[in-house]
C-alpha cells in the first residue's frame, strides 16, 4: 500500500521529468515558429549561388554565380554623387538606355513603376535606377521623367567613360547588349536576375513578391 502511495507521490523524479519536458512544449513550438523564416532567409543567402530555382520557379534569368558589382564614381541627374552602396538593404530594379527612351526603354519605365507599386511593400523595399548610356536628347527624355517620380537617374558625364562601359557590361547575360533589359540587384550588392527586352511584368512581379517573401534582408 505505502509503495503504491509513494509511487504517484509529487516527489518522483520521473513524474516531474516528464510534466516538466510536457510543460515546455508549447515555448519550443513558439520558438521554432519564430525562427523557421529566418533560418529559411539565412540558408536561402548563404547557399544561392548552389541553389537551382529551376526554370518553374523564376521568369528571368538567375545570375549564377551571382556578380557582386564594383562601386564607382557616378553621377545622378541633379548632378550630386550616387554610390550603389547607399541603396543596399533596399532590392534595385535596373535599367539602360539612351536618352532617347524609345518604346522599348519606355516600356521598361512602365513596367518598374508598375512592379513597385504593386508589389507588398514595394515603396519600402524595391527603388529603381536608370543608367543612361548618352546626354544626346535630354530635353526629350527630362519631359518622359515627369510620369516617373523617384526613379534615379545615372549619367555617363563625369565618369571616365571606359570605367562606365565596364560598370554597365557587369549586367550584360551570355554577351548580348545591355540596353532595354531589366535587372535585379539584391540589398547585399549582388546583381542576380535578369530580364530580357519584351519580359512580362506579370512575371517579373511574380520573381519579386517572391524575393521579397524569402527574404528578410531588404
Amino acid at each position: 500500500m505505502n509503495q503504491a502511495i509513494n509511487n504517484q507521490s509529487p516527489n518522483n523524479p520521473d513524474e516531474n521529468r516528464v510534466n516538466k519536458k510536457t510543460s515546455n512544449m508549447p515555448l519550443w513550438i513558439m520558438i521554432f515558429l519564430f525562427a523557421l523564416p529566418n533560418a529559411a532567409a539565412i540558408y536561402f543567402y548563404l547557399n544561392r549561388d548552389s541553389i537551382n530555382l529551376g526554370e518553374t520557379t523564376n521568369f528571368g534569368t538567375l545570375i549564377s554565380p551571382v556578380r557582386q558589382l564594383e562601386e564607382i564614381s557616378l553621377k545622378k541627374l541633379d548632378g550630386s554623387d550616387f554610390k550603389l552602396s547607399s541603396m543596399h538593404k533596399k532590392w534595385i530594379m535596373v535599367s539602360i538606355g539612351s536618352s532617347s527612351c524609345e518604346q522599348s526603354c519606355q516600356e521598361n519605365l512602365y513596367k518598374m513603376r508598375q512592379i513597385r507599386k504593386a508589389a507588398p511593400e514595394g515603396f519600402a523595399r524595391i527603388t529603381r535606377v536608370f543608367f543612361l548610356t548618352d546626354q544626346n536628347d535630354m530635353e526629350s527624355f527630362n519631359s518622359l521623367l515627369k510620369d516617373y517620380q523617384g526613379m534615379e537617374v545615372i549619367l555617363p558625364e563625369g565618369n571616365p567613360a571606359d570605367s562606365y562601359k565596364d560598370f554597365l557590361n557587369n549586367f550584360s547575360v551570355a554577351g548580348e547588349k545591355v540596353e532595354d533589359g531589366i535587372y535585379i540587384i539584391d540589398p547585399l550588392g549582388n546583381y542576380m536576375m535578369a530580364y530580357p527586352p519584351n519580359a512580362e511584368a506579370k512575371g517579373i512581379l511574380k520573381d519579386m513578391e517572391r524575393l521579397l517573401k524569402i527574404s528578410q534582408i531588404g
